[in-house]
């Protein structure tokens, strides 16, 4: 697979729920995550796979419905940028997602998130 649709089955097995296969499958074990802000549940710089894990796994606990769907993809090399639809009970937004491939899996992502609108759709 080339970078491009490393990063398509990336968001198709997460759409599905599938986290296992997600971390097993498509991110590398040293991968580093970036999400800006500082008063987001996720944000900071998060290194390794067991970081992104654990990050991760804090989506279901503050959003519910929480949906992303890539609406495009750009690629150059091991480089993809995916512009993508964000939903979940009172949100609706546009994410943009920067990806970077090594070995075959995702070594970083780094996230242009609407954290405003994320963060006003956490579940009080």
């Amino acid at each position: 697979m080339d970078a491009k649709e490393i990063v398509k089955r990336g968001y198709e097995l997460f759409g599905k729920g599938d986290m296992e296969t997600f971390f097993n499958e498509i991110v590398h074990d040293e991968i580093t995550w970036v999400y800006p802000g500082d008063k987001h549940p996720m944000s900071g710089t998060h290194k390794g796979k067991e970081a992104m894990m654990k990050t991760m796994s804090l989506i279901p606990q503050q959003w519910s419905n929480f949906s992303v769907t890539p609406e495009f993809m750009i690629a150059e090399g091991d480089k993809v940028f995916a512009k993508c639809k964000a939903t979940a009970d009172g949100m609706e937004t546009i994410f943009g997602h920067y990806f970077e491939i090594k070995d075959g899996k995702m070594s970083m992502f780094m996230a242009f998130d609407d954290t405003l609108s994320m963060y006003n759709a956490i579940k009080k």
